[in-house]
């Protein structure tokens, strides 16, 4: 009768409840901790298990939500483990979860920029490959990425297909 949609409404959380963890890193990040778990400790058998190398682990750190979320979705259609953050501050909580083998990192965000957040990750993770986007033709921008360790420098606009190949490119060096 009546009362079912009501008992469905009061089963619902207090609203203070929801307002109170409002950060997505929060609710993805121990999603993606067991999933990284098993590859790490024996990449070598897993991959002979399954038949395939274990999936590279990327990071897309954009301060535009709606670009971080579509080329993560791109890469993982790609074969990829893809996580997007979408500040500096969620790109270094996410890297302290999960071992990622490629950061694809933009330069120009508010707040902590990609530079800064490239050299705390590779102070962290000396391995990580770290490519940097920028919006910006700028002569500077490319020295300063090198300079704090980045492999690269990429310029937007850049197609999805063009983004993946220097991923590809940057994991195989």
């Amino acid at each position: 009768g009546p009362q079912q949609p009501v008992g469905l409404l009061q089963a619902t959380p207090a609203p203070e409840r929801v307002l109170a963890r409002p950060s997505a890193e929060e609710v993805a990040a121990p999603a993606a901790v067991p999933s990284a778990g098993p590859v790490r400790s024996d990449p070598a058998s897993a991959s002979q298990q399954e038949g395939a190398p274990v999936a590279p682990t990327v990071l897309i750190v954009d301060d535009n939500v709606r670009l971080a979320s579509t080329v993560a979705a791109f890469m993982e259609m790609q074969g990829f483990r893809a996580h997007p953050a979408h500040s500096a501050e969620e790109a270094l909580f996410a890297a302290q979860q999960v071992r990622f083998d490629l950061v694809l990192l933009d330069i120009n965000m508010p707040g902590m920029d990609g530079l800064e957040v490239c050299r705390r990750l590779l102070a962290t993770s000396p391995g990580m490959r770290v490519l940097m986007v920028t919006g910006r033709d700028s002569e500077e921008d490319p020295l300063r990425a090198a300079a704090v360790g980045a492999r690269g420098l990429l310029t937007k606009p850049i197609s999805l297909a063009a983004l993946r190949d220097e991923m590809l490119r940057a994991l195989a060096d």
